[in-house]
């Protein structure tokens, strides 16, 4: 008995089937001569471009996916694929036009929005790219890379915290994305959080102890909180207080001292537009401390001439802080020990925080709070508090 001919259907179904089991150079041969008698078969260009991806033969797998295309522009998983393929040969322009294509197609496909997200990173425009990406988290579809994209790009429009929930996200989503440990650690220690940022580090050697570079940067951040915890002013006395920028640089007096319910001791500093108490446990150490702006229109309007603090403008300038700024960053550089820059990072996080809620910084909690003024009991002042856990 004669064997059967095959069909066109018979060499489609036997090249998907190679595909799945790796014959990639099968599966090519055999879709070659499915498409010599259906040229207009379009998932079958479909499939001929993404065995060529899988063998790194770009330009055939471009041409082959730009058929598919052609042929059926409402095929989403084509768009992606040749998108792929036109970056890969950097073609970026016309990458990103088919992509927004598919998201036309498509609005909900998170592979899509994530692709659109990270061709806008690779142009630099990462406005675009985390609008795209924000999207492609939002979506149900999303997967730890949307997120550790969404990272890159909130990083490189200078929102470390926003990188920072992106980049844990990511982690979550897929614990063993060493790329991701990696990045969330460096952001982590960017802004002080070193105790997090060294168990990112030592998660990573879990997985990759050979991995040199993370146990350097572990040991040097072991030694840089050793070194910041011997330079804040939480866990000293008040002689340190009164040796201290804020108090001295801010012409802060001492006003007067009270004991608490608490069995702690607190001891109030003040100056026009700013007051700062300072608790201490009972022949020990400072435990807690808070910052009042006590006129904040005023400390808003005028220019920081006393602690040195500049911010950087919208033009990229940068000018003197108003005086409010200049206190507040300089209260948290000396109650945490921590560089300017990473006083100003955290003060960020603590102003993204949900309202009443705290941001934890090394062994530090730190929020806003309200008390009373201690010659007006009625009237309701609003403070910084940092306080050790």
């Amino acid at each position: 008995m004669l064997a059967r001919r095959m069909t066109t259907e018979d060499l489609h179904a036997r090249a998907l089937e190679e595909l799945l089991r790796g014959d990639t150079a099968g599966a090519i041969t055999d879709l070659k001569d499915h498409l010599e008698r259906h040229p207009d078969d379009s998932a079958a260009w479909l499939a001929l471009g993404t065995a060529y991806t899988v063998i790194a033969h770009t330009v055939q797998a471009a041409d082959a996916l730009s058929t598919a295309v052609d042929l059926d522009g409402s095929l989403v998983d084509a768009r992606l694929a040749y998108a792929r393929a036109l970056t890969a040969l950097g073609k970026h322009d016309e990458s990103a036009f088919q992509l927004l294509q598919a998201a036309k197609i498509d609005p909900g496909d998170a592979r899509v929005l994530t692709a659109l997200g990270i061709a806008f990173y690779e142009k630099r425009l990462y406005e675009k790219a985390a609008s795209w990406l924000q999207k492609a988290v939002d979506s149900s579809g999303a997967d730890a890379r949307a997120h550790f994209a969404l990272g890159l790009a909130h990083e490189a429009r200078h929102d470390t915290s926003a990188a920072i929930v992106s980049y844990r996200e990511a982690v979550r989503l897929d614990p063993t994305n060493i790329d991701a440990r990696k990045t969330l650690a460096d952001a982590l220690a960017g802004v002080g959080e070193h105790e997090a940022a060294i168990a990112e580090l030592e998660a990573v050697l879990t997985r990759a102890p050979s991995d040199e570079q993370a146990a350097r940067n572990r040991e040097v951040l072991a030694r840089a909180l050793t070194e910041m915890q011997s330079q804040r002013l939480l866990g000293k006395t008040l002689q340190d207080i009164e040796r201290s920028a804020l108090v001295q640089s801010g012409g802060l007096a001492f006003k007067e001292r009270w004991s608490d319910a608490d069995d702690t001791e607190t001891s109030r500093y003040a100056a026009p537009m700013v007051e700062l108490r300072a608790t201490k446990e009972r022949g020990g150490a400072l435990v807690r401390l808070m910052l009042l702006i006590t006129n904040p229109a005023r400390a808003a309007r005028e220019e920081d001439d006393r602690f040195g603090v500049t911010v950087i403008g919208a033009d990229r300038e940068k000018r003197p802080a108003d005086f409010g700024t200049g206190a507040t960053l300089t209260f948290l550089r000396e109650s945490l020990g921590c560089p300017m820059t990473t006083a100003s990072s955290v003060y960020a996080l603590l102003l993204a925080a949900p309202e009443g809620g705290a941001v934890e910084w090394a062994d530090i909690s730190l929020a806003f709070a309200t008390t009373t003024a201690p010659d007006r009991p009625e009237e309701q002042r609003h403070g910084l508090v940092v306080r050790l856990r």
